[in-house]
């Protein structure tokens, strides 16, 4: 029997290396997450997820992309610009009933952060002192979609104030200059207003203490996504639940991430704004079924406010628009 010699050995050992580097490397899926505004506090558990190599870990390339407001996040995602959008519950729901192919598949906020802000020295201390006033607000925020309902529960005329056009980014400025009264803006902004108008000048209304109990911001696909790839949905909400649980429990680290993958934002701001972003989040619902889940009743409350003052292009139920298949079931710390 023939007996390789070294010779032999050793060029079998560079052709099988030479084999194994020439077989194609499998490569991950990318992935593009479509915020719903520049970025903020709440987006910190993301980049959370992308430090602890979450997202690799579930094969996944993440691509973040800033956003225009909520309405342009559901536009994008009905025409498939982006895997994920991250929109208004109201505005995905109203997107779907005008014949976009969406489907919600978690929640941000299990309570909504719907808000508006203002100057103490404005004298505004619940909703009808909102009569008459000038209030800043972007076009495609999702504020536009849900202030009639807002409205209509605290029996104020949708048209008895003046919406003004603003970039979301300048919606502190404006208020400061005082050319509006007040500006629609989410609760988890409050350390930037702070930081603009000064400790103890900014005044505030949660739109959920004023009636209006429904979900937040929510994370949402295209349904075409869902009927090809059902998998991509489970492992991105599976690697993000993990961040928010991590950013749950050290919102430093979280913060500080986004700030060093983001040029440019304002590490403080952010930080002070967590605790507010964590009260939105992290409810009962998320600690008993897992963060993200969505209760169907509270999603009919959600289509039956957003419809309070206007007739949907084709009515939904819940169902319809919403879907918990794809839940991570991964609980907060506490």
């Amino acid at each position: 029997m023939h007996k390789p010699d070294r010779t032999e050995e050793a060029m079998r050992t560079i052709l099988l290396a030479l084999a194994v580097v020439a077989l194609p490397l499998h490569a991950a899926d990318k992935m593009t997450l479509q915020l719903n505004w520049f970025h903020l506090a709440d987006h910190s558990p993301i980049y959370m997820a992308l430090k602890k190599g979450y997202y690799k870990e579930e094969d996944l390339e993440l691509t973040v992309v800033r956003g225009a407001g909520s309405a342009d996040s559901a536009k994008k995602i009905d025409l498939k610009q982006a895997e994920v959008g991250i929109s208004d519950a109201p505005t995905v729901i109203t997107a779907i009933t005008k014949g976009a192919n969406l489907k919600m598949v978690a929640v941000v906020f299990d309570k909504a952060g719907n808000n508006v802000f203002f100057k103490k020295s404005a004298n505004i201390r619940e909703p009808k002192d909102l009569v008459g006033k000038k209030i800043a607000v972007p076009p495609a925020d999702s504020h536009r979609v849900l202030w009639p309902a807002f409205a209509t529960i605290n029996k104020l005329d949708p048209n008895a104030v003046t919406l003004v056009n603003v970039k979301p980014e300048g919606k502190q400025a404006i208020v400061a200059a005082g050319e509006v009264d007040a500006s629609f803006d989410l609760y988890t902004s409050y350390a930037i207003w702070e930081k603009v108008l000064g400790k103890g000048n900014v005044g505030h209304l949660l739109w959920a203490d004023y009636g209006l109990p429904i979900y937040g911001h929510t994370y949402f696909v295209n349904t075409e996504l869902e009927q090809k790839n059902p998998k991509l949905i489970q492992r991105f909400l599976r690697a993000t639940h993990k961040g928010w649980r991590d950013a749950q429990a050290n919102p430093a680290e979280a913060i500080d991430a986004m700030v060093a993958a983001v040029p440019g934002l304002d590490r403080d701001a952010l930080f002070n704004t967590t605790p507010q972003i964590m009260d939105l989040c992290i409810t009962e619902r998320s600690r008993q079924h897992g963060i993200g889940w969505i209760e169907e009743a509270l999603m009919q409350r959600t289509i039956d406010v957003t419809f309070a003052n206007s007739k949907p292009d084709r009515p939904v139920k819940a169902a319809d628009v919403f879907t918990n298949t794809y839940s991570s079931r991964i609980k907060p710390i506490k």
